[in-house]
């Protein structure tokens, strides 16, 4: 059954204070009894946005499948406050438990965390956190996710030496520039993720692209090793690494909404 899909705006602080975008997409059909819905929180990618192409998709389909869908903006991007520059791996993490914070306090506990790119990497990490509101999770999804947030560095380039020095740089992201401080460099590569997911017992689903130009698909294999629950790799053959072909983007929901189904 396909339902119709009903969007709200919302927004709540993050990990820095200033306040996140987001938007909810539920089946209509729960509309007027929201907190009988199913939640799951979806993350985008690096410097990306809850709009971008790959999380609206994803979040609509997964609505329209009866699974309501909190996605948001990271802190200094899309339609959040916040300085981009302020911002480091683990405060994306934070931002994710925020998230969570705000669907357990108004609505239902979160049930999943989805995360693309770097959003699921992010998603792995915030969902060993201690929170209450993180309590209820049953199942961790990530699509095209690199398993180390150092792997970011690829975009940094020429920013690097700058960077090495101590000294804040641009760095440019398909084809925009966002200003980056030491400090994230030193974050990310301090991040032990083996450490930080030791002791995981939530099943991963962890999707990879065959034609990602940008996250190798052996990826998904070392995520799915940090967990001895269950656990599944799938490919989606051809598809690049937004899914942005409307099949890719199908079989990608279909994937999605199965797995969250069973869990």
């Amino acid at each position: 059954m396909a339902y119709k899909v009903q969007s709200r705006a919302v927004s709540f602080p993050g990990s820095q204070g200033a306040m996140l975008a987001g938007q909810l997409d539920f089946p209509l059909d729960t509309q007027a009894d929201a907190a009988q819905s199913r939640y799951v929180i979806i993350s985008h990618c690096f410097t990306c946005s809850k709009q971008t192409l790959t999380t609206a998709r994803l979040a609509r389909a997964l609505a329209q499948g009866g699974i309501a869908c909190l996605r948001f903006d990271f802190t200094g991007l899309g339609d959040s406050e916040g300085s981009f520059a302020d911002s480091s791996f683990h405060s994306m993490v934070e931002d994710v438990a925020c998230a969570a914070d705000f669907l357990a306090q108004h609505y239902q506990p979160a049930q999943a965390l989805i995360g693309h790119s770097m959003g699921g990497t992010a998603s792995l990490v915030a969902s060993q956190l201690a929170r209450d509101s993180l309590s209820a999770l049953r199942s961790l999804v990530t699509l095209a996710s690199p398993a180390e947030p150092q792997h970011v560095l690829h975009h940094f380039g020429e920013a690097m030496p700058l960077l090495r020095q101590g000294e804040m740089a641009q760095i440019e992201v398909a084809g925009q520039l966002y200003p980056v401080k030491p400090a994230f460099v030193e974050d990310v590569e301090s991040c032990d993720m083996r450490a930080k997911m030791q002791n995981c017992r939530l099943p991963i689903l962890a999707l990879s692209a065959t034609n990602d130009q940008l996250v190798a698909a052996d990826a998904a294999q070392a995520i799915v090793a940090y967990t001895q629950a269950e656990h599944e790799r799938i490919q989606i053959e051809s598809a690049d690494h937004l899914f942005s072909d409307r099949a890719h983007a199908q079989q990608l929901a279909d994937t999605v909404l199965d797995w969250l189904q069973r869990h």
